[in-house]
Parts: structure tokens; C-alpha cells; sequence
């Protein structure tokens, strides 16, 4: 059988002396890309939106669950909180109530309280007791009414380094007494005191009234310890002490 030579790009072809009509398509080269994104359009035409549907739904579902589990987190802390709301109710001789306050919100201490709970502070301040655990107590109890952050707990330390009450303890005794207690603002308050040093054998060796300036700020107290020592939340922020002349 002879087969004659194709041309470029041939239309017909002769063999064995009869001609045969030649497709053109069929002589194209097939480029393996194309059939690979044809298949690729075509599933994506066919299952995409499937697929983006079936995200759209485990979005959804996510945010469902996550909704329902802080619903119910909330719930769960609103049910366990008291529904209690305690109220002081005043009454005079006869019974009548003259005045209700809720008894879990501290108002502010007034000035009566104030000067109570100054004249205290300086007390435990400068006081020096014999007993040491006098003494413990009693600077236990002098801060507690001082925050850490504030002038006043860095000026405290610094005074009890130079002045340690429990080594004063071995040779003398201090007792304060106050003499005034007095506002100068909202938030700023003179001392005046008097202190008397005396020998452990009980004889005075100095006698030295004192001032002090101090800067104060209430927050009521929530937490039970501090409510044994501080029960009205008064503290002392800055203070400035000297003698008087």
C-alpha cells in the first residue's frame, strides 16, 4: 500500500490512487492543559456551589454554637448571684422608719469618722509599745490604711527604717496623744499630737508636741480581711509630719 506525504496543512490525502477528504480538527494537537482546566471549569460548575453552600452553613453553625454557649455562661453566672438586695432601715423611739439605705453600698464615712480613723493612724504611727507583739499589731493595723502604689506607704517605710519600734523598744517607750484633728479641705487633714518618750524604767525623757498634714481618699472595702482592719476604707495617700514650735 503507498500512502503519499501529507502537506502543512492537507485537506486531502491520495492512496492507492483514490482520495480521501482529511477533517482538519483531527490533525490538531490536543494541549493536555486546556483539557485539564476545561475538566476543572466544568466541576467547578457543577459542585462549587455545593461546596460554598456547605461553608456557608458550618459558618453559621459556629456562630450559633457560640452564641448559645455565651447565652448560656450568662445565665449560668445571672442565676448564681443573689437576688437579695439587704436594706438598713432606721426607726425612731416610737418605731416609725425615718430612713432605708442598702446595706451593701458603703456611703462615704463622715467627718466625725474621718478624724477617728486619722487620729488612730497617727497613733499606730508613732507609738512604741514594750510588747513586741504590741507592736506588730499595731503597724499591722497602720497599714492597712495605706495603699501600696501611693507616697504615703514608700514615706511610712522609710520612716519605720530609721526609727524601727521594735529596736526603740529595747531602750524606750513612745505614747502619743492627740490634741487635734482638723479638716483643711475635702481630702487634706492637720494632726496635732503630743508625744512623750520615757525610759523602760518609766521616766520621761522628752516631752515634743508634733503636726502633720495629711492627704486622704475613701474606697469601701470589699474583701473580708481588709474589712476587719479598715472597715470604713479610709487611707492615707501623703502625708507630711514635723515638729511644732
Amino acid at each position: 500500500m503507498n500512502v503519499t506525504t501529507f502537506e502543512t496543512k492537507p485537506s486531502k490525502v491520495k492512496i492507492n490512487g483514490t482520495v480521501f477528504p482529511v477533517d482538519e480538527t483531527a490533525t490538531k494537537t490536543v494541549d493536555p492543559n486546556a483539557i485539564y482546566m476545561n475538566a476543572r471549569q466544568e466541576w467547578n460548575e457543577r459542585y462549587g456551589d455545593y461546596i460554598a453552600r456547605e461553608h456557608q452553613w458550618k459558618k453559621a453553625c459556629f456562630l450559633m454554637g457560640a452564641i448559645t454557649l455565651i447565652a448560656v455562661s450568662a445565665l449560668a453566672y445571672n442565676s448564681s448571684q443573689s437576688k437579695f438586695v439587704p436594706y438598713v432601715v432606721a426607726v425612731d423611739k416610737l418605731g416609725s422608719a425615718v430612713g432605708v439605705q442598702r446595706a451593701d453600698v458603703a456611703e462615704k464615712p463622715d467627718a466625725r469618722i474621718i478624724r477617728a480613723q486619722l487620729a488612730k493612724w497617727i497613733e499606730g504611727a508613732r507609738t512604741v509599745y514594750q510588747d513586741a507583739g504590741a507592736n506588730r499589731v499595731n503597724i499591722e493595723n497602720t497599714y492597712s490604711m495605706l495603699h501600696r502604689g501611693d507616697a504615703a506607704f514608700a514615706a511610712l517605710n522609710a520612716y519605720l527604717e530609721k526609727h524601727d519600734p521594735f529596736k526603740r523598744a529595747k531602750s524606750e517607750n513612745v505614747s502619743v496623744q492627740i490634741n487635734s484633728v482638723l479638716p483643711i479641705s475635702n481630702d487634706t487633714w492637720q494632726v496635732q499630737w503630743t508625744e512623750e518618750v520615757q525610759s523602760t524604767k518609766g521616766e520621761t525623757l522628752s516631752t515634743i508636741p508634733y503636726t502633720a498634714n495629711l492627704t486622704i481618699a475613701t474606697s469601701p472595702p470589699s474583701e473580708e480581711a481588709i474589712l476587719l482592719k479598715n472597715p470604713m476604707g479610709v487611707y492615707v495617700t501623703n502625708f507630711n509630719w514635723s515638729q511644732r514650735l
